[in-house]
């Protein structure tokens, strides 16, 4: 074990992603991310079911993601009513340069 790689990446993280304003919020950003990737974005209950917060606090986190536009809120195609969640261009090029600096 290796806390002086911990300590690196720690201070990386909050270099690159400075959007990022707890270690909730980073899981969340990369479940977000992970389903975006995979081409099934995650709505409000799929991020309830992950159980990363109580359904008030995680309604909280996300809206306070989509106000500083870490995320964006969207319609899903062919259901109006529902919504999904994805990260924003700037968020995904941040962790594209993360993820270049930690060698992952």
């Amino acid at each position: 074990m290796s806390f002086e790689k911990l300590r690196i990446a720690s201070t990386n993280r909050r270099t690159l992603l400075p959007f990022v304003g707890s270690l909730r919020d980073f899981d969340l950003l990369v479940a977000i991310g992970a389903a975006d990737e995979k081409g099934t974005p995650l709505g409000f209950k799929q991020l309830v079911l992950l159980e990363l917060a109580p359904p008030t606090t995680l309604q909280r986190r996300l809206n306070a993601l989509v106000g500083n536009r870490t995320i964006r809120r969207s319609a899903l195609r062919g259901d109006g009513r529902r919504v999904c969640y994805s990260l924003t261009p700037k968020s995904l090029a941040a962790f594209r340069k993360y993820f270049l600096k930690m060698n992952f």
